[in-house]
């Protein structure tokens, strides 16, 4: 407990007025210092009775970055007391956690803004109680500290390079698909290269072959490094490259310097959580099917035996789409096709 500097002008009074009262007589105690110092031992004791409170937070969603959320948190008191809240927020996150409230009365929430890629953190609760006259105070810290994953932003590619990167689970399922195991009946979301079309005349249902390490073969493998400060750009090539692949229905095993990570079409958080986090150093795996290596304020990617750079894979937006002229289209329309060899198309932006 301690006092605010309201308490402090109240203390420097009651001692004003009792010089005065010295100097000049008892009468200016009863006019000032007296309700002065009854203020100060009832706010006192209305501090010093306080327990600590009880806080629980509600987490915010993991998000994209320019996302707004709002982060709420009960706290919980035996009596109710005036207090200011505030949150703890690292870097990556913006906002005003700081709250005027009636603590033990419910809730409090406030809206944070994710502005860098990363895994960051909200909390403890600081919560700093003082009496109703403001002279006294008393500062708790109570709650956990909760980590939330800021994802890397998710563009959207060429259609020739969308296009590209799906033949690579083709090529790579070919190549490795194992030994023949059995057939089996048809069911939705198979490949229908697996289609086994004599059989399935002969019986009048569709019939697929199976084969052994088939989920394996079928995956395709991303493999991501960078050098210091080409974290993000990086993080957003592996993310929009493995989001191209899984949106085809296309697993994909991601490794970078902070390990390895295995996700399907419907754990596409997984290559999210997994890009949050990385942070620079070597390519692991120079031979998987896509290397994406960010070095020199560029960030180059190596896929169907071709190096070219990110830039050129990356669709244009609406907007840039918009501002572009025929010769710009046109320059740039060579420019995929040298680097792929095939035409160039365009997707609409996605936004994640």
């Amino acid at each position: 407990m301690r006092l605010t500097r309201r308490g402090w002008v109240a203390v420097a009074v009651v001692f004003v007025g009792v010089a005065n009262a010295v100097a000049f007589g008892p009468r200016a105690l009863n006019a000032v210092v007296v309700p002065v110092a009854v203020a100060l031992a009832v706010g006192a004791l209305q501090v010093w009775r306080l327990s600590p409170p009880r806080a629980v937070r509600n987490p915010p969603d993991d998000g994209f970055p320019g996302e707004t959320h709002t982060v709420s948190v009960d706290i919980d008191a035996p009596r109710a007391f005036q207090a200011t809240v505030s949150d703890a927020l690292t870097g990556g996150l913006d906002g005003d956690s700081t709250v005027d409230a009636v603590v033990g009365d419910g809730s409090i929430s406030y809206d944070v803004t994710y502005r860098a890629r990363g895994p960051a953190t909200i909390g403890p609760v600081t919560v700093v109680a003082h009496d109703l006259l403001g002279l006294f105070s008393q500062t708790f810290t109570v709650g956990d500290r909760m980590e939330v994953l800021v994802f890397p932003q998710v563009g959207s590619l060429t259609t020739t390079a969308n296009r590209t990167l799906s033949a690579l689970s083709d090529q790579r399922t070919t190549s490795h698909r194992g030994e023949f195991d059995r057939l089996r009946e048809y069911t939705t979301g198979d490949p229908l290269r697996d289609i086994h079309w004599k059989s399935s005349a002969k019986s009048g249902e569709l019939v697929v072959k199976t084969y052994t390490n088939h989920a394996n073969a079928d995956a395709v493998a991303v493999s991501v490094g960078c050098v210091d400060g080409q974290e993000d750009d990086v993080a957003e090539a592996a993310a929009t490259l493995s989001w191209s692949l899984l949106d085809t229905g296309i697993p994909v095993r991601l490794s970078s310097p902070v390990g390895v990570t295995d996700a399907t079409p419907d754990e596409r958080r997984r290559i999210l959580a997994h890009l949050s986090r990385l942070e620079s150093g070597a390519v692991p795996d120079v031979d998987s099917d896509v290397v994406v290596r960010g070095d020199a304020g560029q960030t180059y990617v190596t896929f169907a035996g071709q190096e070219t750079t990110f830039d050129l894979l990356r669709a244009a937006s609406n907007a840039d789409a918009e501002q572009m002229t025929e010769p710009d289209r046109a320059t740039e329309a060579a420019a995929d096709e040298n680097v792929l060899g095939q035409p160039s198309g365009r997707n609409r932006g996605v936004t994640r």
